[in-house]
């Protein structure tokens, strides 16, 4: 009668974990597709938009940031020593 049981539960046991990882995977393909829509259409839109800008304007580039422009004021850490104030 214990085996049984134990049979019975080893079964359950399997049977579970079988439909929990069908379940992930399943899961995991819906995550996936919903990331490749919502990519296609930021694409789309991206494309739209450069479009509407035109060859006069210019996009500018997301890995440009404010402090990486030039100031007007120099850094004295990167100035070159002038030979003749030696």
């Amino acid at each position: 009668m214990v085996i049984r049981e134990g049979v019975y539960e080893m079964r359950y046991i399997v049977a579970n974990t079988t439909l929990n990882l069908c379940s992930g995977g399943l899961q995991e393909v819906r995550e996936v597709e919903c990331l490749e829509v919502a990519l296609t259409e930021d694409e789309i839109a991206y494309r739209e938009n450069f479009k509407d800008v035109g060859p006069s304007m210019s996009i500018a580039s997301p890995s440009m940031s404010i402090s990486s422009t030039s100031s007007s004021v120099p850094d004295p850490s990167m100035s070159v020593p002038d030979p003749s104030m030696n």
